[in-house]
C-alpha cells in the first residue's frame, strides 16, 4: 500500500485528536472521576493507535497503546486520575505531538519513548508511590463488580455503550453467525455482499474476524457480525440467506452485562449522537439507523457530511471568483457606456449570481477562532505553574469565525500576547492578596465581530502598565529622548511597548525580557490588514485590543483620485466624507488639522505623502476630505476626486515591491487599469 496518499489526512486527523486529547486532560485534571472526558481521552488515543498502526508508525502506535491501558484501569474505576498521572499523560502528548511533527518534516531524529512507556508501565502495575494506595485500595472493590456482572460480553466498553445508546433510540442490537457452503469460492466476496446486506438493515458494529482478515479469507467458513437495527430477526436472516452460497444464518440478541452506573452515563451521552461502527474493522457508516432516521433529520443533524478540501484548492477558487468580479465589474462599464439595454439587464442577474457565488466562496474559507484558542488553556497551565502563579483562562467567541489565511497566521501573536499577560501583568498571589485580590489571576481572551472586522481581545486583572517606568525604560535604550518623553500622554507612552527591541523584565528567561513579542505582534497583525492597540489602568488590569479584517481577498472600497491616478480606500476604515475650503485647514504644532464636530482631526494631503505632482489642489477652492479611523483615533485624507465604492478583489504587489510604505496592495478595474490600494495606518505615520 502506498501510504503517501493518506499521509495528509492522517497528519490533519492526528493533530485534531492531539488537540482533543490536550483539552480533555485539562478538564480531567480538574475533574478527575469525569468519565465523559475519559472516554473521550481513550477515543482519541485509541484512534491515534489505528492510524499510526496502519500507516506503519509503531512509535506512535506502541506509546499509545501503553497509554490504553492506564486510560483502561481509570475508566474501569482501578484507579483514579491525580496530579502524577495526569503529568506524566500530559506528557505522553508532548511526545505524541514531536513524532508526529517528525512525520510531517520526515525528520530522522530519534525521540525516546522508553521513559515514558517505563512510568505507563509503572502506572499500570500500580508500582508508582502515589499510585500504589489507590490501587490497592480499589482493588477489592473493581473485583466485586467483576463478579457481580455475570458472564463477561465479546463486545468492549465503547461497543457496548453504542449498544446501550440504541436500545435507549428504540433499536436492537443482533449477533449474525454466517455459515458459508463447504467448498465456497471467493468466500471474501460472499463476505463482502452479506456486508453490505446488512448494512443496507443497520450499522454495523463489530466482526469477528476483522473486516480486514474477511477480505483476506482469513477465516473458515463461519463468521460474526454485530449489527444494530430496526429490523427484525426474520428479516436479517432472510436478506443474508438471499446471497448465494450460504448455508446457515443463526440471528440472536446480543446480550450484554448488566448496565454500571458508567455505561449508563456514557450511553446516556451517546443516544443523542447517531450509532457509528467500530473503528478498528474499519466499518464507517455516519448515517443514522432506519427507525431514528426521521427524529435525527428533525434535529438537523449533519454529522458526516463534511469533507476536507486543500487550502491551496479554496485559493485557487477564491481567485477565480476573483477574477469573475473584475470581469463583471468591466462588463458593467461596457454597458453604460455603450447604453446597451440587454447587457444592462443581464449583467444585473450576474451581479447576483457572482455576489451569492464569492459568499459562498467566502464562508467555505471561514473557520472559528476556536480552532487556534483551543490550543492556549494548555500553554496557561504549563506556564503559570512554571511561574508559581495561579491564572484561570476564560475564552469567549470562540465560534467567532475568520478567513482561514488570517487563522493561520494569528496564532503566534496571540501567544505573545498571553504570555506577556501572565509573565508582566499577573501578580504572584501573595502580591494579589496584599493588595485585597483573588489570589488567582484572570486573563480573558474574546473574540467578537464588529462590523466587517473581527476583535479580538487579550484581557487580564493584574497589575497593568505604568507609563512612567514605559517612558523611562524607553529613554534608557536610547529608543527616544527625555525630552520627547516628558511630551508624551500616558496613552502614547504606554503605546511604546510595541517598538521593537523593548522590554521592561530585568533579566532575559525562557518566558520574556528579548523584546521581540510585542514589536512582532504589531508587525504580524499589519501585515494581515489589522490594527493592535493597548488600554491599561494601574492595579486594574489590562486589555490589548487586535481588529482584524474578515477576509483578505474582495473587499468594498472607496475609488479616490488623485491627479491622473486612482486608489482604493478600503470603505472599512472610512467613516466619513466631506467637503472643505482651503480656510478651514489650520496649522496646529506644525501639523495640518481641521475642526469636525468639536475634534481636531490631522489632514493628509495624499499627493504629498505619495509624491505625486498635483497642481489641482493648489487651485481648488473646494477640497474633498476622506475621513478615516486609525484605532481609536481619527484623520483626514484629502483628495482631489471621489469616485464611488466599488468591490474590489486585492491582488498582492509581489516581493519585488512588497513594504512600500501607505500602499496595502493592488487591484484591477473594470478597464483594465491598475488602482493602488492604500494603507490607512501608514499614512497617518
Amino acid at each position: 500500500m502506498d501510504i503517501n496518499q493518506y499521509m495528509g489526512m492522517f497528519l490533519e486527523e492526528s493533530r485534531e485528536h492531539l488537540q482533543a486529547l490536550n483539552s480533555c486532560l485539562l478538564d480531567l485534571e480538574n475533574d478527575p472521576g469525569n468519565l465523559t472526558v475519559l472516554d473521550e481521552i481513550f477515543r482519541s488515543a485509541h484512534t491515534i493507535k489505528g492510524m499510526s498502526a496502519t500507516m506503519g508508525f509503531t512509535t506512535i502506535a506502541e506509546l499509545t497503546h501503553e497509554m490504553e491501558n492506564v486510560l483502561d484501569l481509570l475508566r474501569k474505576g482501578t484507579l483514579r486520575a491525580n496530579d502524577d498521572i495526569t503529568d506524566i499523560l500530559f506528557k505522553c502528548v508532548d511526545t505524541l505531538e514531536q513524532l508526529v511533527e517528525s512525520v510531517a518534516s520526515n525528520s530522522d531524529t530519534a525521540i525516546e519513548i522508553k521513559p515514558l512507556i517505563a512510568k505507563l508501565t509503572a502506572i499500570a502495575k500500580g508500582e508508582l508511590p502515589s499510585v500504589a494506595e489507590q490501587h490497592s485500595a480499589q482493588t477489592a472493590t473493581t473485583q466485586e463488580t467483576e463478579a457481580s456482572s455475570g458472564e463477561p460480553s465479546d463486545l468492549d466498553d465503547m461497543e457496548i455503550n453504542v449498544v446501550t445508546a440504541a436500545r435507549k433510540q428504540g433499536l436492537e442490537c443482533y449477533e449474525v453467525q454466517v455459515s458459508l457452503r463447504l467448498g465456497c469460492l471467493l468466500k471474501s466476496a460472499r463476505a463482502y455482499m452479506v456486508m453490505n446486506a446488512l448494512e443496507e438493515l443497520g450499522e454495523v458494529i463489530k466482526s469477528v474476524p476483522t473486516v480486514e482478515e474477511l477480505e483476506k479469507e482469513n477465516f473458515d467458513n463461519t463468521f460474526q457480525v454485530s449489527i444494530v437495527t430496526s429490523a427484525d430477526a426474520e428479516n436479517i436472516e432472510a436478506a443474508v440467506l438471499s446471497i448465494s452460497e450460504i448455508e446457515k444464518v443463526d440471528v440472536v440478541p446480543v446480550i450484554i452485562p448488566e448496565i454500571t452506573e458508567k455505561s449508563a452515563a456514557v450511553a446516556d451521552i451517546q443516544a443523542e449522537k447517531p450509532i457509528v461502527s467500530n473503528l478498528d474493522n474499519k466499518v464507517a457508516i455516519d448515517k443514522p439507523a432506519k427507525q431514528a432516521a426521521s427524529e435525527h433529520n428533525d434535529k438537523k443533524h449533519k454529522s458526516g457530511q463534511s469533507v476536507r478540501v486543500d487550502i491551496d484548492k479554496l485559493d485557487s477558487l477564491l481567485n477565480l471568483v476573483g477574477e469573475l468580479v473584475i470581469n463583471k465589474t468591466r462588463l458593467e462599464q461596457i454597458g453604460l457606456t455603450h447604453r446597451l439595454a440587454d447587457l444592462i439587464e443581464t449583467m444585473e442577474q450576474m451581479d447576483r449570481v457572482t455576489t451569492d457565488l464569492q459568499a459562498v466562496v467566502m464562508k467555505v474559507r471561514m473557520v472559528p477562532v476556536g480552532q487556534v484558542f483551543n490550543r492556549f488553556p494548555r500553554m496557561v497551565r504549563d506556564l503559570s505553574r512554571e511561574l508559581n502563579k495561579e491564572i484561570n483562562l476564560i475564552i469567549q467567541g470562540e465560534e467567532t469565525e475568520l478567513d482561514r489565511t488570517v487563522i493561520d497566521e494569528i496564532g503566534d501573536p496571540l501567544v505573545h500576547l498571553l504570555r506577556n499577560s501572565i509573565d508582566h501583568g499577573i501578580e504572584h498571589p501573595a502580591e494579589r492578596q496584599a493588595k485585597g485580590k483573588n489570589p488567582v489571576g484572570e486573563v480573558r481572551l474574546i473574540a467578537r465581530h464588529e462590523g466587517n472586522n473581527v476583535i479580538i481581545m487579550v484581557e487580564d486583572d493584574g497589575k497593568g502598565i505604568n507609563a512612567d517606568i514605559i517612558k523611562q525604560k524607553a529613554v534608557d535604550k536610547g529608543m527616544i529622548t527625555q525630552a520627547e518623553a516628558d511630551k508624551l500622554e500616558p496613552a502614547e507612552a504606554v503605546r511604546l511597548v510595541f517598538l521593537a527591541g523593548f522590554s521592561t523584565a530585568d533579566t532575559v528567561t525562557d518566558v520574556s525580557g528579548r523584546g521581540v513579542g510585542m514589536d512582532a505582534v504589531k508587525t504580524k497583525i499589519e501585515e494581515l490588514g489589522g490594527m493592535v492597540d493597548v488600554e491599561t489602568k494601574i492595579d486594574e488590569g489590562s486589555r490589548f485590543k487586535i481588529r482584524l479584517p474578515l477576509t483578505l481577498a474582495i473587499i468594498q472600497a472607496l475609488l479616490v483620485k488623485v491627479s491622473e491616478e486612482i486608489y482604493a480606500i478600503p470603505l472599512g476604515s472610512i467613516d466619513s466624507t466631506i467637503n472643505i475650503t482651503s480656510q478651514d485647514i489650520k496649522t496646529i504644532q506644525n501639523q495640518e488639522a481641521i475642526l469636525l464636530r468639536g475634534q481636531i482631526i490631522p489632514i493628509v494631503r495624499l499627493a504629498k505623502v505619495l509624491n505625486v505632482s498635483n497642481t489641482c489642489q493648489q487651485n481648488q477652492e473646494e477640497l474633498f476630505v476622506v475621513i478615516v479611523h486609525i484605532g481609536e483615533n481619527r484623520a483626514g485624507i484629502i483628495v482631489d476626486t471621489l469616485i464611488g465604492q466599488q468591490e474590489i478583489v486585492i491582488k498582492s504587489m509581489g516581493k519585488l515591491l512588497a513594504g512600500i510604505k501607505a500602499i496595502a496592495g493592488a487591484t484591477i478595474l473594470g478597464n483594465g487599469q491598475v488602482a493602488l490600494i492604500l494603507d490607512v495606518g501608514a499614512l497617518k505615520q
